[in-house]
């Protein structure tokens, strides 16, 4: 079940419940963390200067002040510790951060408030002590609180709590100001630290997902390789003195401002600093993010919709995916429905909940997960059909190879397997398009498949179900009945669904 404080959250999208609840002196988030978890002694919330010896912490905080004095017009704020302070660098090849700063950020009037060493007690004081003040900026970028897990050694939910305070704090001061909140880098510094920024993660996505002034990004996916931390990507393996990886290296860092591109430039009102068709150092279809595509349906009032249902219901089957899926049937009753009667045929008296959105890439089901859509859930079967927007790029979303699709449907199934361990997967392959062999998404539909049978054919905790072929003609072509707009089925085409997945075992 949804946490109080995320539903309340959510109802932030509502102008009105917005405007009172921004009125209130402290976050929700962080009021439920405050009162009932750490009143007066979290060390995360009181304000104090650093814990470094020297004075250079202190010279940079009075040059931040002479720069908001000589920069008043300052459109975008970067911060954070180390890992923002470090864009000043340029020390090639593994700490050279300029170059990035250069193409991403200067460009739109930035001030760097990076600070090494800083935990969220740092930043509250730095802004009590003046560093926006007189500062009118569109964006604020915030990236903070793996000190606070790290060489301060609190909890997470002391942490949770710092951020929230931060948050609040940017909140009061900035009221005109939006707020990208960053989900804490992944690092090897130590199990337990890992176990924290994960839990902090968890409740930031939850508290931050749905609000009128903060954007929630996690961008940790970029980070690993076949599901293991890529250290290659940090520069502290390769110091003098070599420590755990926590800071990212100089490509690393290029790479992270990729992935924060697309949502920055929507909050900032501009352009890409990168073509989105050119951002290929990162894979997107794994990086977790909200409604992309209008479409003919309130995506969000779905989503309330389905987390109703999570509260309510213990399903025996869920299925997860697009609008291949939306259109079935099932609640929560969509807009359109194509297959009703393959519906009752498939299902009969079981209970089953529709978790598909039209215009649903990867990276959004994933959003959608970690939002509670799934929590709690414990059906006998999930049924998983997603994947083919991922092949089709938009304005607000580039085109993802094969191999990254694989990706993004495995880390699906992976969110799901640690929700719902004893459930069992029907992985489908993904449905032709295009009424013709030479239809340009047949090739990419293919390959994509070919991974994905390669990884899932023999897992014993997934069962791949592939009816492309049942679809089509002999001679490759999609017939109209089948698919009238060669993607959609029709009613006929959700029987073919309907026969594959009581073949598989599925049966009211």
């Amino acid at each position: 079940m949804m946490p109080f404080r995320s539903a309340f959250r959510s109802s932030l999208r509502h102008p009105a419940v917005a405007a009172a609840v921004l009125a209130l002196p402290l976050a929700l988030c962080g009021f439920a963390h405050a009162q009932n978890k750490y009143p007066d002694a979290n060390p995360a919330v009181t304000p104090q200067t650093t814990h470094m010896q020297g004075t250079w912490w202190m010279a940079r905080h009075e040059a931040i002040l002479q720069s908001i004095h000589d920069h008043p017009d300052t459109q975008l704020l970067m911060i954070g510790d180390s890992i923002t302070n470090n864009y000043d660098k340029a020390q090639p090849p593994d700490q050279n951060f300029q170059p990035t700063w250069q193409q991403f950020y200067a460009p739109r009037k930035a001030l760097n408030l990076g600070f090494s060493g800083d935990t969220t007690a740092n930043v509250l004081w730095r802004l009590d002590h003046g560093e926006v003040a007189g500062l009118h900026p569109k964006v604020a970028v915030l990236l903070i609180g793996t000190n606070n897990t790290g060489w301060a050694h609190q909890t997470a939910e002391e942490t949770e709590t710092g951020i929230d305070a931060v948050v609040n704090d940017l909140e009061r001061r900035l009221p005109q100001t939006h707020i990208l909140l960053l989900g804490i880098l992944p690092s090897d510094v130590s199990s337990e630290k890992t176990a924290a920024d994960q839990a902090v993660n968890r409740y930031l996505a939850t508290c931050y997902g749905e609000n009128a002034r903060v954007t929630y990004l996690d961008i940790g996916s970029i980070f690993y390789r076949d599901g293991k931390l890529d250290t290659s990507m940090f520069y502290d393996p390769r110091l003098s003195h070599p420590r755990g990886a926590l800071h990212p290296a100089t490509d690393a860092q290029h790479k992270m401002a990729e992935a924060i591109e697309p949502t920055l430039a929507k909050l900032m009102g501009d352009e890409p600093r990168m073509p989105l068709a050119d951002m290929k150092d990162i894979n997107t279809a794994l990086i977790p993010v909200d409604w992309l595509e209008q479409d003919s349906y309130d995506w969000y009032a779905r989503h309330h919709a389905e987390l109703a249902l999570a509260r309510a219901t213990q399903p025996q089957l869920v299925l997860i995916g697009d609008s291949i899926t939306h259109y079935w049937a099932g609640p929560p009753r969509a807009t359109r429905v194509h297959g009703p009667g393959s519906w009752q045929h498939a299902f009969g008296q079981l209970s089953v909940i529709n978790m598909g959105f039209g215009w649903d890439r990867t990276q959004n089901v994933l959003w959608r997960l970690r939002q509670g859509e799934f929590e709690g859930m414990h059906p006998k079967w999930v049924v998983i059909n997603i994947g083919t927007n991922n092949l089709t790029g938009t304005v607000h979303c580039r085109t993802n190879t094969p191999q990254e699709v694989a990706g993004g449907v495995s880390a699906i199934i992976d969110e799901v397997h640690q929700r719902s361990p004893q459930s069992r997967i029907l992985l489908m392959a993904i449905f032709p398009r295009g009424f013709t062999p030479d239809s340009p998404l047949r090739a990419p539909i293919t390959a994509t498949n070919r991974i994905l049978a390669a990884r899932y054919a023999h897992d014993p905790s997934v069962t791949w179900i592939d009816i492309g072929k049942q679809f089509l003609q002999p001679d490759g072509t999609l017939p109209h009945d089948i698919m009238p707009d060669g993607t959609h089925p029709s009613d006929k085409g959700y029987e073919l669904w309907a026969d594959a997945l009581i073949k598989a075992g599925v049966h009211p």
